[in-house]
């Protein structure tokens, strides 16, 4: 691909991602709704939307629907939202 491919003003124009490695995401409109951690993301050109998005690499979850035939899976921002995670830090009383 040559750099005339690249979006006009790269990469000061390229929009901060939504997601962070570490967040803990679903796919939304999906009828399995697969679930996991985002372990990497990088810009790329996404033909199916006409224009350039993130596109990131989920691990899936042991307990995700697809988990049983493969561990991990990419999606466009666009197919993901996040998944709030709480965490109780307390310590146990004895």
């Amino acid at each position: 691909m040559p750099l005339s491919d690249l979006p006009k003003g790269f990469p000061a124009t390229v929009p901060s991602p939504k997601f962070q490695i570490g967040d803990y995401i679903c796919w939304q409109p999906q009828p399995t709704k697969d679930f996991g951690i985002v372990t990497g993301l990088h810009y790329a050109s996404a033909q199916p939307l006409h224009s350039w998005a993130w596109k990131y690499t989920v691990w899936l979850s042991l307990s995700s629907p697809s988990q049983r035939w493969i561990k991990s899976d990419m999606a466009w921002e666009s197919d993901l939202e996040l998944v709030p995670i709480t965490y109780d830090l307390t310590p146990e009383q004895p």
